[in-house]
């Protein structure tokens, strides 16, 4: 099958190439094998690529880039009765992509736990748009304290970093349609992006190239904070007493780690020796939280009666279904910025790692 993928870690412009690798076998138990229509990019591709995790894993070699995938099951693996051959699926995988189950591919084997059916009026791509980052922003606000229950009475207020980007123009969508805001601020550069912001529920758009958020909104105070710039520190003056801060770029902590390492049931002996008695110990978290700096700014929360909360997005069936029902209803849409087709798929890599993208790249493998 054809595949973009990568034979060592490096930078984007040094590795990977498109090329043909030995299809997925057959599923194992709980699994499907999917012929992937549509997947889309992340930052944590070209991170992954570059090594990010190489120190505490090990891989399955060509590793094939892509978390995000749309398309149709092609078999069904013992024990799975809830898909059935030819049914549209799209989701988030477990863990991170390799030579298996990254989605950069014509083919890839996904646990169907993770999976959630494509509503009959949303396209491939605006599927593949969505799972990674809709699953990180429902996961950061819950981390924040919202409840999505609770629907009655003054919503939450919440101010989200990075509006335009990829997390951020779902979070602003879900802040709104999930968790019930009355109120969303947001960062973007002006013109397009500010518009775009406006367009999909931001209630008031910052600025960031000529004014400091933290200054322009001194005056207002935040139930929910969802930071996916790395601008955490500057959020802590902002939060209301009893809200809560995450981030998915500054200071992360151990807690998040363990948390990531059960969700993604990485394969024991894939992590590297001594990691894990490391990570889940005392000492080890401790030393962690210490030198991410994620134990001073949480202290700095506690301070305003605050909590601080780092996120890693997983795959999730629970919270993709909750997706699909949204974007059947029309209440969550896909933002994409481009689409290229396979073969160019480092092409796209390059552009999305520029940071000028309003919205998700999509990566078309089969019209």
């Amino acid at each position: 099958m054809l595949a973009a993928c990568y034979e060592k870690h490096g930078s984007v412009s040094k590795v990977g190439e498109i090329k043909n690798v030995p299809k997925p076998s057959n599923p194992g138990p709980g699994e499907l094998l999917v012929k992937i229509h549509c997947a889309s990019l992340n930052p944590a591709d070209y991170k992954s690529a570059a090594g990010e995790q190489a120190a505490i894993l090990a891989f399955n070699w060509p590793r094939v880039y892509g978390f995000d995938f749309a398309g149709v099951v092609e078999e069904v693996g013992d024990g799975v009765s809830n898909y059935a051959t030819g049914d549209r699926v799209f989701g988030m995988i477990q863990g991170l992509p390799q030579r298996d189950s990254g989605t950069t591919a014509e083919y890839a084997l996904v646990k169907a736990e993770i999976c959630a059916q494509i509503p009959s009026n949303v396209s491939y791509a605006d599927a593949a748009a969505v799972p990674l980052v809709a699953i990180t922003a429902v996961k950061a606000f819950r981390a924040c304290g919202l409840d999505s229950n609770k629907g009655s009475g003054q919503g939450p207020r919440v101010f989200i970093t990075g509006g335009a980007g990829g997390v951020g123009s779902i979070a602003i969508q879900i802040a709104k349609c999930m968790f019930h805001a009355s109120y969303v601020a947001t960062t973007a550069s002006p013109g397009k992006k500010t518009e775009l912001c406006k367009s999909l529920g931001a209630d008031r758009v910052v600025n960031y190239r000529e004014k400091k958020f933290e200054v322009e909104l001194k005056d207002e105070k935040f139930d929910a904070i969802f930071d996916c710039t790395g601008e955490a520190k500057r959020c802590v003056s902002l939060l209301q007493e009893g809200g809560g801060l995450t981030s998915i770029q500054a200071c992360p902590t151990v807690e998040c780690v363990r948390t990531w390492v059960e969700e993604a049931k990485l394969n024991p002996e894939a992590i590297t020796f001594g990691v894990r008695p490391f990570l889940f110990s005392g000492f080890g978290g401790h030393l962690m939280n210490f030198f991410t700096g994620a134990s001073r700014l949480r202290k700095q929360c506690e301070e305003q009666s605050a909590t601080y909360n780092h996120i890693i997005g997983c795959g999730n069936g629970e919270i993709m279904g909750i997706v699909a029902s949204f974007m059947e209803k029309g209440e969550l849409k896909a933002v994409v910025d481009q689409t290229f087709p396979l073969k160019e798929c480092l092409e796209a890599l390059k552009y999305l790692k520029k940071g000028h993208a309003a919205g998700k790249v999509i990566i078309e493998i089969e019209k």
